[in-house]
């Protein structure tokens, strides 16, 4: 353990106090598996149909008991549906997946239950006063229903949960192709020039060839750094076939059927229908905010492009191709980086063990939003590597709730990084409120017996990111399972956590931050740091545009019908990206966010940061580790979730309306 860690537990004692969730079970085999997802169904079920069955319609018999019988159910599944994320066991895994395919086609037969809408619509007619949240819930509760088809003939509602359950199948196959991805490719010595000693030296190999992963650890290291274009072109080559031929005609189908459900229930398109419920509210609102964005990110992504294309015509010759593709991109921006800013991604990391920026991240966490946090030991989790730890209240002492943290990669688990939901926070039948529980899941480099895991600055700040969804979805308040934690309307789901990315780069959090792995006492250097700073916008437009290429085919994919995702893939990357689709890929098939969640909302990635950075100016003023502030942003932001609605919060905590300036201003563009 290096000293950051060490203070760490110096100052927070070790806890014994396990979370009071004893239905949390991550020792399920697949056979306990598929038997916990059978009995929960079961008893959903049976409790449904006597509420179904309720002649006297009260807020308690009704509304809030369809509440509690569904969160009872999510808490009951939630270990068996995470274990497919990140066991070590490939049939828990796949029962685990089964079970996650089950629940959510059990979930469509609910909302498609005309019993259960009588009795919901009874008690809305039986003059029953509600306000706030309980008002919320209740026109919410309804719309799931609308949205499912419950206003049209039973043969129509009979279609559309045939079609949703197909879809749900859909899904849960492209995610298990992409999360069973095992492709490795071979180089030889030659091909690996210029890719960090450490990572090679951890690589597996084949002979005298070495084999690299198509995972982040190993992916963008190698892209970054490799000198030898071709190797460059075959590794992006096989991580943009990622899920294959058999994932692009998955995606068809469920493009195909999500149009259809929608249709049936009235809407243009799958995106009108899912935009009813975000911020933005129309496929046209987020377009016009993409619109609006591009040609100011276009200007600046093509003078960031011309200047790559001079160090590749540089590096490669005046004969060289002097687009940049693909696979240079990534490569000639470190490299401008490292001779035009002399910042080193590679010598930076060393100065971020991860252990000393758990420890400085955490105590900034404690600092920010009143909070103490303390390692419970053992974790008794899913693996050896996970750690568990709960979270007090700094003012009174009171039990917030718990967090695990699972940072390693290994074979089978999730591949990227993100944050789940275990136990949500909620009011429970008497009064008591259930402390939530949250995992954090990511892929940072393992520590070897040489070298502790060293985590580039930008996985820095992909900690702070994810960290920022486990607080959201620890320090709820919300009264309802419905509104709880990062249960807020999609395309605003990341703005708390985008604005916190804010704080690893400021020099006094990164004074906590850092400090070289063989002398912690060494802090990045100011120098090095204020250069990093100076070239953090440089390019923004090309990241930019690449986020907002993601959105505009996500939405062109949700809007119209489309007889070829992959040439529409090619023809909206070469617009918006300025970078063209390598031939002979397939993009899409890997593009999980579209079948897990973001479908015609991946505009919301860029939608949510503009709130961020307007949020993050509050914290400018204050200064980052304002208690005052903080405590603002943990009682009106965090603590409500989807309690209240969004677009009200946010103006609650800036004291005014939204802008766009400072999210101009912080990608280098004047608003």
């Amino acid at each position: 353990m290096t000293a950051g860690w060490l203070a760490l537990l110096a100052g927070l004692a070790a806890s014994h106090a396990a979370p009071t969730a004893p239905w949390l079970d991550f020792t399920l085999s697949s056979s306990a598996i598929a038997r916990r997802c059978a009995e929960a169904k079961a008893e959903a079920s049976s409790k449904l149909d006597l509420l179904a069955q309720s002649r006297t319609p009260t807020f308690d018999a009704t509304l809030r008991e369809f509440s509690n019988v569904l969160a009872d159910f999510s808490d009951a599944i939630s270990a068996p549906t995470f274990l497919g994320e990140v066991s070590v066991d490939a049939a828990v895994r796949d029962a685990s997946r089964a079970c996650d395919t089950d629940v959510s086609r059990f979930l469509v037969d609910v909302y498609g239950r005309e019993d259960l809408y009588r009795a919901l619509k009874a008690f809305a007619g039986s003059g029953h006063a509600l306000a706030g949240e309980e008002a919320r819930l209740l026109e919410k509760t309804l719309l799931d229903f609308k949205r499912n088809g419950l206003e049209l003939p039973k043969d129509k509602r009979e279609e559309i949960q045939a079609l949703r359950k197909r879809i749900v199948e859909l899904e849960t196959e492209f995610r298990k192709a992409l999360g069973e991805e095992k492709t490795l490719v071979s180089f030889t010595r030659e091909q690996l020039a210029g890719v960090p000693a450490d990572m090679i030296a951890r690589l597996a190999r084949d002979g005298e060839r070495t084999l690299v992963s198509l995972d982040y650890p190993d992916y963008f290291p190698f892209m970054e750094n490799a000198s030898d274009p071709a190797a460059r072109r075959e590794l992006e080559r096989k991580f943009s076939n990622r899920g294959g031929e058999a994932n692009v005609r998955r995606l068809a189908e469920a493009l195909k059927l999500r149009r259809e459900a929608a249709r049936l229930l009235g809407y243009p398109s799958h995106a009108h229908f899912v935009l009813e419920e975000r911020m933005a509210k129309t496929p046209e609102a987020a377009r016009a905010f993409l619109a609006g964005l591009l040609p100011k990110l276009e200007r600046k992504g093509r003078d960031e492009l011309a200047e790559l294309a001079r160090l590749k015509e540089a590096e490669e010759g005046r004969g060289a191709d002097r687009a940049i593709r693909a696979w240079d991109w990534r490569y000639y921006d470190v490299k401008r980086l490292r001779t035009r800013y002399q910042v080193d991604d590679q010598a930076i990391k060393e100065y971020f063990p991860l252990e000393t920026v758990t420890a400085g991240m955490l105590e900034v966490y404690q600092t920010l939003l009143g909070l103490v946090f303390r390692e419970v030991v053992p974790a008794d989790a899913w693996h050896p590597d996970v750690r568990l730890f709960k979270v007090t209240d700094k003012a009174d002492g009171s039990l917030v709730g718990h967090f695990y943290m699972d940072l390693f990669p290994r074979e089978g688990k999730y591949k990227h990084a993100a944050a789940f939901t275990l136990v949500a926070g909620r009011s429970r039948p008497d009064g008591s409120y259930q402390p939530p529980i949250a995992a954090m899941v990511a892929n940072f480099e393992k520590p070897t017996a040489e070298k502790p895991s060293l985590l580039r600055h930008r996985e820095v700040e992909t900690f702070f990111h994810e960290f920022g969804h486990i607080m959201h979805q620890v320090l709820t308040r919300a009264k309802y399972r419905r509104f709880s934690g990062t249960r807020v309307a999609r395309d605003f789901v990341e703005a708390p956590s985008q604005m916190l990315e804010n704080w690893v780069w400021r020099a006094d959090i990164v004074e906590r931050l850092s400090g070289h792995y063989r002398e912690p006492k060494r802090k990045l250097p100011k120098e090095l740091l204020d250069r990093m700073i100076a070239a953090k916008t440089v390019n923004a437009g090309i990241t930019y545009l690449r986020q907002a290429m993601f959105a505009s085919v996500d939405l062109a994919y949700h809007l119209e019908p489309v007889a070829d995702t992959t040439a529409l893939w090619q023809k909206v990357a070469s617009e918006i990206s300025l970078v063209p689709m390598t031939p002979g890929t397939h993009p899409e098939a890997g593009f999980g966010h579209i079948m897990g969640g973001y479908d015609a909302g991946y505009y919301g990635y860029l939608w949510s940061k503009v709130y961020a950075q307007d949020m993050f100016s509050r914290f400018e003023q204050s200064g980052p580790l304002d208690p005052q502030t903080g405590g603002a942003y943990r009682r009106i932001i965090l603590e409500r979730g989807g309690s209240v609605d969004e677009s009200a919060s946010l103006r609650e905590f800036l004291g005014r309306e939204p802008s766009d300036a400072a999210f101009l201003k912080s990608i280098g563009l004047e608003p």
